[in-house]
């Protein structure tokens, strides 16, 4: 059990979960970036924040969307409906 106020590291099976995660999202990127829209509103209404210095707001086809979301549910071990 953890002590109040100290974080508890996450199992080995949660690391190499948020792993692969890692690595589907990166690959997903480098295969979408492309064909995804920059959202300029989102951007406009952080101004005149550093945010778009971090951050890149992009609108991926609902196809590319819907496939990491149900990618990302499998890897984390989530039912299609969750």
């Amino acid at each position: 059990m953890a002590r109040e106020g100290r974080p508890v590291p996450p199992s080995p099976e949660m690391r190499r979960r948020l792993n692969e995660l890692a690595d589907l999202h990166q690959e997903w990127v480098q295969r979408n970036l492309a064909r995804s829209e920059f959202d300029r509103g989102r951007a406009r209404a952080k101004s005149p924040s550093d945010y778009n210095l971090h951050f890149l707001d992009v609108n991926p086809p609902a196809d590319a969307e819907d496939e990491f979301h149900a990618r990302a549910r499998e890897i984390m071990g989530l039912r299609a409906d969750e």
